[in-house]
């Protein structure tokens, strides 16, 4: 859920090498502490070296904590879990589920990504939009292997830190599959009208990470959610809500962590910064 434009890339290519991903210091005045980062889960390979800040960070934290406790997914289990969740009652297809007009529509796009949707047709709208956009994101070359948890799991694993999740794959399938089919059906929706501008939008995003401007950052990533607020309130601020008490947690521990989530979770209203600065912890901008 992410956006981009490539006008200003240009512009801005002197500046960038002075500027950082924005990120923030949280800390509950007895010691505790954790570093805020936001994240760009699928990257290019032409996207690295990433900026320095990201790994100061890194070397700066006794633990990292991501969205996923990523090392010890077993992707058999996660892609059982999500088939099985997502698998519609015999009774019904995709298409009973869209409607001829948004089931052409999103065959269409399929289509062009090399799929037919038949073959997706006895699954539930939201495993749809994460199969169609993860097909239109690599064709662009942007990737979970490229991605910045994956590129800071590499260095924890082998620095031997510890990693942990705020969540698990079970959440985030019950998040999904919790969605009414009239939310899913616009998720895919938001999906397929992303997938037309993808390219555009997601060098834009990517710019505007590496540059730290957050305000413009804010305005790409909420475009998507536009046109649904509901959608938005479940698969962002309920989900920060429910990290709250995990990153207090942490905050309590002896060791500092480095928390990296998604961007969109760090920017508007009900986000994880505005959370906790409203419990009283101190929020600092790193830079």
């Amino acid at each position: 859920m992410s956006r981009c434009l490539c006008a200003a890339a240009m512009l801005l290519a002197g500046v960038v090498a002075q500027a950082d991903p924005a990120a923030w210091h949280v800390s509950n005045g007895r010691g505790g502490e954790l570093w805020l980062l936001g994240s760009v889960h699928l990257l290019r390979a032409e996207d690295y070296p990433l900026p320095a800040v990201v790994n100061e960070l890194y070397a700066g934290a006794d633990a990292l904590a991501m969205e996923l406790d990523l090392d010890d997914l077993d992707p058999l289990a996660m892609q059982a879990q999500l088939l099985g969740a997502a698998t519609l009652e015999p009774s019904i297809t995709l298409r009973d589920v869209l409607g001829d007009d948004a089931y052409e529509a999103a065959s269409a796009k399929a289509r062009g990504l090399g799929v037919d949707l038949g073959l997706l047709g006895r699954f539930k709208p939201w495993l749809v939009a994460i199969t169609l956009m993860e097909l239109g994101m690599d064709r662009l070359g942007f990737r979970q292997e490229y991605g910045l948890e994956q590129y800071l799991l590499r260095l924890a694993e082998n620095d031997g830190k510890q990693i942990q999740g705020l969540e698990s794959v079970a959440t985030q399938v019950e998040v999904l599959d919790g969605l009414s089919f009239a939310a899913q059906n616009a998720l895919l929706a938001q999906t397929l009208n992303e997938l037309d501008i993808a390219d555009d939008m997601m060098h834009e995003l990517v710019q505007a990470w590496r540059d730290g401007r957050l305000e413009e950052l804010d305005q790409v990533l909420m475009q998507g959610f536009e046109d649904f607020p509901t959608l938005y309130e479940s698969l962002v601020v309920e989900r920060n809500q429910r990290w709250i008490g995990t990153l207090e947690a942490l905050l309590a521990s002896s060791e500092s962590h480095l928390v990296v989530v998604g961007a969109l979770h760090l920017t508007g209203d009900g986000s994880v910064v505005e959370l906790l600065a409203a419990r009283g912890l101190r929020v600092t901008p790193v830079r």
